[in-house]
């Protein structure tokens, strides 16, 4: 057995902070805060790139509008609540990380947030040691859905394909869960700001309440 997994809203309590930096920016620019809740939910678990394209698509008609600015102060917020200590990790992160590393298995990490962004917020939280490989979005060409991210941690972790379906992927967002199934790998859903829909359920081999559950089902305690 092989474990991935994603880092916003899974590992840390990140998500909310994404959305109510992007609010904040729809306050400051003058932006449809139900539309700016929209995008966001759309925007849960792609690079960057990504990101600004569906920004893009939801405000570029608006005269007030500034891309780079609208970005810019949600990172901004986000950076402040990363420097002041409160993205938090999950209930039970910490414990599946040291429960996987007890038992020998190979852990990977595969965001889709850049590699400083991945350091700055698990900095303090001392789990980054438990993770055998880290890759992050700005080490890929396409972002989730697409699988490249899983599919290049798993090469760096050394699976080989054939072990693909022994690979388990934990995951939060619609994109995530499309990208972890469109790998090969068993994707297994812990809803944090999206609930699970019927493509969700389809998809995915497990949707879990939390971490806590997660590593009871994988049998690790």
């Amino acid at each position: 057995m092989y474990v991935i997994f994603d880092m916003d809203g899974v590992l840390v309590d990140s998500e909310a902070a994404y959305l109510a930096g992007y609010l904040h920016a729809a306050r400051l620019f003058d932006l449809p805060e139900r539309d700016m809740r929209a995008a966001a939910g759309r925007a849960v678990g792609v690079v960057d790139a990504m990101e600004r394209q569906i920004m893009t698509e939801t405000f570029g008609h608006l005269p007030q509008f500034d891309l780079e600015r609208t970005f810019r102060a949600c990172r901004d917020y986000f950076a402040g609540a990363v420097e002041s200590g409160k993205i938090a990790l999950k209930p039970g992160a910490k414990e599946i990380l040291q429960q996987l590393r007890a038992k020998g298995i190979s852990v990977g990490l595969a965001s889709s947030s850049p590699r400083d962004m991945i350091e700055k917020v698990l900095a303090g939280h001392e789990v980054l040691q438990y993770f055998d490989a880290v890759v992050s979005g700005d080490m890929v060409q396409k972002g989730k859905p697409d699988p490249e991210v899983f599919l290049r941690c798993a090469d760096t972790l050394g699976i080989p394909v054939s072990k693909y379906s022994e690979t388990f992927v934990i995951e939060d967002s619609y994109n995530g869960i499309r990208a972890a199934h469109a790998a090969g790998m068993k994707p297994v859903m812990v809803p944090d700001q999206l609930p699970p829909t019927q493509e969700m359920r389809e998809k995915a081999v497990a949707i879990l309440p939390s971490l806590t559950e997660a590593a009871r089902w994988l049998k690790l305690s």
